[in-house]
């Protein structure tokens, strides 16, 4: 028996691997196999290249099951098209699930999982590619909206056009809303429904609003935001009632339309993402799905099962995280792709 002076003498960092080290050794941690068998006898399995359910088995590779689909005649297993696909070290990426969840930063899950630290960098962003089906979800009752600013990061980029900046001070750029600036819209409901998605670069409008809200909040729905005049104008387009807030003015109205609970998000992100020391603009949308998704979970009885099954279950994940490049393109020089 371990005496309880030597847990107590452990750091906090310690503790957390003790306790990583003793899941795994009492085989808590999800068994991805297990979790897809169980997912192809709910749900119907379709082919992740043309989406088609007329497939039928086609034997096994390497442990396993194969299938073929009769109407683009390609072949696939459980894992083709998710954030397991080609990955060789299945049962590492299992341990490193649960890193996510406990939001462990790169270098410290090398150090627990004993991987290299660029491949735990790719699992990271495959994983998070996964989570884009859950930031984006219908809302229903009140919906708090905000926009926030973020700067433009280039952090890890090797072929900058300008010098790189040694120290926050360094960075020039203008107070309020500008081109150096990346829009994040957030909204949230009364139930813990979150969504939080890059908008453009520079000040929202109401076609930008559009593309990240417009199809999961409806005339059903009540808006509350600040007085931004892109987002009074799309809520009057949209015929949805809305109520709007001048924060130096007024807090509350009628004790119940209010934005602290968009604020509040806005606050708790702030904060979790200091970890990391900067995000990247290239994969800022992955970090907002990550957050996005522990928020979600806090009500969760088993969050690493509930994140595992997401990433069994997506089969779009692969042709998501090979767009990242294209995405980041797309949004620092839009203009290149209009059509």
């Amino acid at each position: 028996m371990i005496p309880q002076e030597i847990i107590n003498s452990l750091s906090i960092a310690e503790k957390e691997e003790l306790l990583f080290f003793l899941k795994k050794d009492l085989k808590i941690l999800p068994k991805l196999a297990e979790l897809k068998s169980n997912i192809n006898k709910e749900q119907l399995l379709i082919c992740p290249h043309c989406k088609s359910d007329d497939i039928y088995g086609h034997g096994e590779y390497k442990g396993r099951k194969r299938y073929k689909c009769k109407s683009c005649q390609k072949t696939f297993n459980d894992y083709t098209g998710t954030a397991i696909s080609g990955i060789k070290k299945t049962e590492k990426f299992q341990e490193y699930i649960e890193l996510v969840v406990e939001s462990v930063t790169i270098r410290k899950a090398v150090k627990i999982i004993g991987v290299n630290i660029k491949t735990i960098f790719d699992w990271r962003h495959k994983l998070l590619s996964s989570l884009n089906m859950i930031n984006g979800q219908t809302f229903s009752g009140i919906v708090e909206c905000d926009d926030k600013q973020l700067d433009i990061s280039e952090k890890g980029n090797k072929r900058l056009s300008r010098k790189s900046y040694k120290r926050s001070s360094d960075r020039k750029t203008k107070r309020g809303v500008s081109n150096d600036k990346v829009s994040v819209i957030v909204a949230t409901d009364r139930n813990g429904n979150s969504t939080m998605k890059i908008a453009k670069i520079g000040r929202i409008d109401t076609e930008s609003i559009e593309k990240i809200i417009g199809n999961i909040i409806t005339k059903e729905n009540v808006l509350c935001s600040d007085s931004h005049p892109s987002i009074i104008s799309w809520a009057k387009d949209k015929k949805i009632e809305h109520h709007t807030f001048v924060a130096s003015k007024q807090h509350v109205k009628d004790k119940c339309y209010h934005v602290q609970h968009v604020n509040s998000l806005d606050n708790l992100y702030e904060r979790w993402v200091k970890m990391f020391y900067g995000v990247a603009t290239k994969y800022l949308n992955h970090y907002l799905n990550w957050f996005v998704f522990l928020e979600k979970m806090k009500k969760s009885i088993n969050p690493i099962n509930d994140l595992a099954k997401i990433v069994v279950s997506n089969i779009g994940t692969i042709n998501n995280y090979q767009k990242i490049e294209m995405r980041y393109m797309k949004l620092i020089n839009p203009h290149y792709y209009k059509t």
